[in-house]
C-alpha cells in the first residue's frame, strides 16, 4: 500500500496537501494559544471572549497564509519537470531529438519522462533511417536514369549500327523495368510502414496461393533448370490475400535468383494448431556472417553480382507484411550451403 502511494503524484500530492494544511493549523494554534494565554490573565471574562475571537480570527488568517505559502512552494516542486518535460517537447517539435530529461522517479512524472525519453531516443533513430533512406533511395534512382540517358544519348549517333541500336534499346527497356519495380516497391514498402492493420480479411487457401506464386515465377526457376521439392498441407488462412501473397513471391523469388543451375528449391507450409509455418530453402550461394544481420535492411543486398536483379527491398517488405500479423521471420545460412528462410503466422481473428 505504502509503495503504491509513492509511485502516485495524486496520492503524494494528496497527502503533502494534508500534511501541510494539519501542520500550518497547528502551528497556528499553538501561537496564538501561547499569545492568548499570556494576554488572558490581566483581561476580564467578557474582554477574554472577545479576545479570544480574535485570536481565532488571526489563527485562521495565519493558518490559510502559511498553509498557503507552503503549498505553493510544493506545487512549484511538483511542476517544475512538468514544465520541463513541456520545454523540452517545444524544442523536440523543432526537430531537436537529442533532448533527454533526467528527472528520477517512480510516479506519473517519472514515467512520463521515461516514455519522453524512450520518444527522444525512437525520433532520433528514425531520423536517420529517414536520412540513410533518402541517401539511399537518390542511389539507387541515380544509377538506372544515369544509364537510360547515356545510352538515350547514344541512340542519337546516326551511325549507329543496327546490332548496337538494338542491344542499347534492350538496355534502356530493362533499365525502365528496373525503375518502374524500384518505384513500385518503394511506394509498397512507404504503405505498408504506415500499416498497422490489414485493409481486408477473408478466408482463402493458402496453400494454393504459394502454388500460384511458383507458377508466376516458372520463366525464371525454368530458365536455371531448377528442380522444385513441394510439400504443403491443406490451409485455409483469413488475412489480406494479396499482402500475403507478397511474402513467397519475394522469398521464392530470392532462393532462384541464388540458386546454383539445376539445383533445387524446398518448399513447404506446415499448419499447427495456432500458427501456419511455411519454409522456403535453397542450396545456393548463402549469406555470410557478417551480411547476416542486415539482410532485412531496406536496399541492402549482400550479393552485388546480383545487383542488378532487384532492389533491395523485397526482404524488407516481407519483414514488414510478417510483422502486420504478428509473425515471425528468420533464416539460417551458409556459404556454399545454401539459405532456409522460416516464415510463422499465427492464427487471429482480425
Amino acid at each position: 500500500m505504502i509503495k503504491q502511494l509513492s509511485n502516485s503524484i495524486r496520492a503524494k500530492g494528496t497527502l503533502m496537501a494534508i500534511g501541510i494544511l494539519f501542520f500550518s493549523c497547528f502551528v497556528s494554534f499553538a501561537l496564538m494559544t501561547m499569545l492568548f494565554l499570556v494576554f488572558y490573565n490581566d483581561l476580564s471574562v467578557s474582554e477574554g471572549h472577545a479576545v479570544y475571537g480574535s485570536f481565532m480570527l488571526v489563527t485562521l488568517i495565519l493558518c490559510v497564509a502559511l498553509g498557503g505559502s507552503l503549498l505553493f512552494v510544493a506545487i512549484r516542486r511538483i511542476s517544475d519537470p512538468i514544465i520541463r518535460i513541456s520545454n523540452a517537447a517545444k524544442e523536440v517539435g523543432k526537430g531537436d531529438f537529442s533532448m533527454k530529461m533526467d528527472y528520477k522517479g517512480n510516479d506519473e512524472i517519472g514515467v512520463l519522462a521515461q516514455n519522453f525519453n524512450l520518444m527522444t531516443t525512437e525520433l532520433g533513430n528514425m531520423e536517420y533511417l529517414r536520412k540513410d533512406f533518402i541517401s539511399s533511395v537518390s542511389h539507387e534512382l541515380k544509377t538506372p536514369i544515369a544509364s537510360i540517358q547515356g545510352f538515350a544519348e547514344m541512340l542519337q549517333d546516326k551511325t549507329l549500327s543496327e546490332e548496337n541500336f538494338h542491344a542499347y534499346t534492350t538496355i534502356i527497356i530493362e533499365e525502365t523495368k528496373r525503375l518502374s519495380h524500384l518505384s513500385s516497391n518503394m511506394l509498397r514498402l512507404s504503405k505498408l510502414d504506415h500499416q498497422f492493420i490489414p485493409e481486408s480479411t477473408k478466408p482463402f487457401s493458402l496453400d494454393e496461393q504459394i502454388r500460384r506464386s511458383i507458377v508466376l515465377l516458372e520463366e525464371k526457376w525454368s530458365r536455371k533448370n531448377l528442380e522444385l521439392d513441394i510439400e504443403l498441407d491443406e490451409i485455409v488462412y483469413t488475412g489480406d490475400e494479396a499482402l500475403i501473397q507478397q511474402i513467397w513471391l519475394n522469398l521464392i523469388e530470392n532462393a532462384i535468383k541464388f540458386s546454383a543451375e539445376s539445383g533445387t528449391i524446398f518448399i513447404q507450409a506446415k499448419k499447427t494448431s495456432n500458427e501456419v509455418v511455411a519454409e522456403i530453402k535453397d542450396q545456393g550461394i548463402g549469406i555470410s556472417k557478417i551480411d547476416q544481420g542486415r539482410i532485412f535492411e531496406k536496399f541492402f543486398q549482400a550479393d552485388v553480382s546480383h545487383s542488378q536483379e532487384g532492389s533491395g527491398l523485397g526482404l524488407a517488405i516481407v519483414k514488414k507484411i510478417v510483422e502486420i500479423y504478428a509473425g515471425e521471420i528468420y533464416f539460417t545460412s551458409e556459404m556454399g550451403q545454401g539459405t532456409t528462410f522460416v516464415v510463422k503466422l499465427p492464427f487471429r481473428n482480425l
